[in-house]
């Protein structure tokens, strides 16, 4: 691709998620509010170009996508740098993983003046302090295995000027366990397009038709990465407790992933084949969100998901896990409910809340709405992002 001349040099690194997931829809929603700007925007990815079959027309000849092996020393990276020279370099963390110290030390020693990090999802469980005493106790805890990891960890927080987080839970992680400073840590909440996701009528009624639906069946989606972090074997397990106290449901597991065989099979394992349908991955999720009666998301760990989100905007109140920032999003009893994660009883008792409490379930969907209408506005939080990247 053929770049415009003049503006900004900025440069995005997506790590390899070997998919087009939630970090990669933000990184979408971001380019079109930098749209407006006179910039010229690369993309290196270390992973498939899962991207540029979707940029929109005005990007065509605006954007560079390449795909790039990810360098293993810090040469490597201070050289992949030097080639580009940008103005500002933006880390896309999928996970505090994403990409290695020397990434971010590079990125100093060759001069790019602004470095920002985007953090999408909290910190894995880690190790707790070795609590021995004597000399051997304080040397493995400055410089054990479980130091050194954080020590790495941190240097991401040292190194950038900037550090979004996309909920107040990532934030608080890397406060608290990585002590990242607070002046440089910002929390910048995901946000949707309440345009395209809204509810109708007009889809609820096509979908379910298709899909031989009645308009009255309560009907539950799911939109989730088929893998073991996103904890859908828990939904599927609760589904067959929920039939089994005789109260109808059906669900629509949007998603690929590792998992969809296996998960497939315990579906049909529980005889749920008349009640799950997994649909695949759908690049456009509307029809299903706006033909649902509720949403659910099962996760074991999360940042604050664009899933929960769509939903909201196209009133459903959602069962969530209260992990990440999904607490932060939806009110437990006000805008959907929020249970324990990995807890097949709680999935199943809200499940079955939300299907005999018809009222409380609109009640719910409105507040719903409102909630990311007020919230979590797409171009409210893509112009906040756009601001701290281009200070």
């Amino acid at each position: 691709m053929s770049l415009t001349k003049g503006g900004k040099k900025i440069l995005f690194l997506l790590p390899d998620s070997g998919e087009f997931g939630g970090l990669e829809r933000h990184l979408l929603q971001l380019l079109d509010k930098l749209l407006e700007a006179d910039l010229q925007v690369y993309i290196i990815s270390f992973g498939p170009d899962v991207l540029s079959a979707r940029l929109s027309p005005d990007w065509l000849s605006r954007v560079n996508v390449r795909t790039k092996t990810e360098p293993k020393t810090l040469l490597g990276w201070a050289k992949l740098f030097s080639e580009l020279s940008p103005d500002i370099v933006v880390f896309c963390y999928g996970w505090i993983l994403s990409f290695p110290w020397q990434a971010n030390l590079a990125s100093a020693l060759t001069g790019i003046r602004r470095r920002v990090a985007i953090q999408h999802l909290v910190l894995p469980d880690i190790p707790p302090e070795y609590m021995g005493k004597g000399p051997y106790g304080t040397l493995r805890r400055l410089l054990g295995k479980r130091a050194r990891r954080i020590y790495r960890w941190r240097l991401a927080g040292i190194l950038c000027t900037r550090t979004i987080c996309v909920s107040d839970a990532v934030r608080k992680a890397l406060l608290e366990t990585l002590h990242f400073s607070p002046s440089k840590t910002v929390t910048i909440h995901n946000g949707v397009s309440t345009e395209l996701f809204r509810p109708s009528s007009t889809h609820r009624m096509s979908l379910r038709t298709r899909l031989q639906i009645d308009n009255d069946d309560f009907l539950l989606v799911c939109t989730a990465r088929l893998s073991k972090v996103k904890g859908v074997d828990i939904l599927v397990h609760a589904l067959a407790g929920v039939l089994l106290r005789g109260v109808s449901c059906k669900c629509i597991i949007l998603g690929d992933g590792p998992l969809r065989e296996k998960l497939i099979e315990q579906a049909n394992r529980l005889n749920l084949e008349r009640h799950v349908l997994f649909e695949g991955f759908q690049s456009d999720v509307t029809p299903y969100l706006q033909a649902a009666s509720a949403f659910i998301l099962t996760s074991h760990t999360e940042g604050l998901p664009l899933s929960v989100l769509e939903a909201m905007a196209c009133g459903l109140p959602c069962i969530v896990t209260n992990v990440g920032g999904t607490a932060e999003a939806v009110m437990n009893g006000v805008s959907g409910l929020v249970i324990s994660p990995s807890s097949i009883e709680q999935a199943e008792n809200a499940i079955v809340y939300l299907a005999t409490h018809p009222q409380e379930r609109a009640d719910m969907a409105v507040k719903a709405r409102e909630t990311v209408c007020s919230s979590f506005d797409l171009d409210t939080q893509m112009k906040q992002i756009v601001d701290v990247l281009l200070a």
